[in-house]
């Protein structure tokens, strides 16, 4: 694989983390963007042992003003692969009666319009870029067709719209590879002790379906198989 250039959001733990360290060992180069980079511990001691092919930036994707100064930063930069990882699981075994509209807020915000708004920001970067690809790191729970026992609803709704911004991007950038990927249940903070899917083993498929995907892909809806997902 032609080592390229990957910018990963949420990259200071569990599948950005894994992903941030997956890159590298392939010979990558990798911006690392997270919410606190100097509490990012493994990403000063990444950073020590890759020093010219890694560095790590700050973002909030929840925070427009750390969006458009990552922008800003990387302007005259190109980006090969986006992979907008970032995210948050709010509101989980609430119900109708009980959610919390401020959870379902959130979860749009850093779900859905954080990747929209980091996606904007950088595609002066991805468009410098011979076969760019951006990533959106989405969940089988978006899934309206699949059979699933209900609930969830600020996760699952703002996965959904998530899938419906990709491909949006997919149309109207066709020079672009815009792919909704479902990691799989992993075993992170987020995913739990109990997941079937180690980090590894999931950035692993990612980094592999990414790689092998090309335009006529674009608008896919996927797990980090390559299995396709129904809407």
């Amino acid at each position: 694989m032609k080592p390229q250039v990957w910018l990963v959001t949420g990259a200071s733990r569990g599948i950005g983390l894994a992903m941030v360290k997956n890159l590298l060992s392939a010979g990558h180069t990798v911006i690392g963007a997270c919410r606190n980079p100097d509490g990012a511990r493994d990403l000063w001691e990444i950073q020590s042992d890759y020093k010219s092919r890694f560095r790590y930036l700050k973002l909030d994707v929840a925070d427009p003003a750390t969006i458009d100064a990552l922008g800003a930063q990387l302007k005259d930069e190109t980006i090969d692969v986006l992979v907008n990882n970032a995210g948050v699981l709010k509101g989980a075994g609430e119900t109708l009666a009980n959610l919390s509209f401020a959870d379902v807020t959130k979860s749009f915000e850093v779900n859905t319009i954080g990747p929209m708004r980091v996606t904007r920001a950088l595609l002066p970067c991805l468009q410098r870029s011979a076969n760019p690809k951006v990533v959106n790191m989405t969940s089988m729970m978006g899934s309206i067709g699949r059979e699933h026992g209900g609930g969830y609803y600020a996760y699952r709704m703002s996965k959904t719209a998530l899938n419906m911004f990709n491909k949006c991007l997919s149309l109207e950038f066709p020079k672009i590879t815009a792919i909704a990927m479902h990691p799989g249940w992993v075993k992170t903070e987020m995913g739990g002790a109990t997941a079937p899917t180690e980090a590894d083993d999931s950035v692993e498929g990612i980094i592999k379906v990414a790689s092998e995907l090309t335009l006529k892909d674009s608008g896919r809806f996927v797990d980090f198989t390559g299995k396709s997902i129904e809407w």
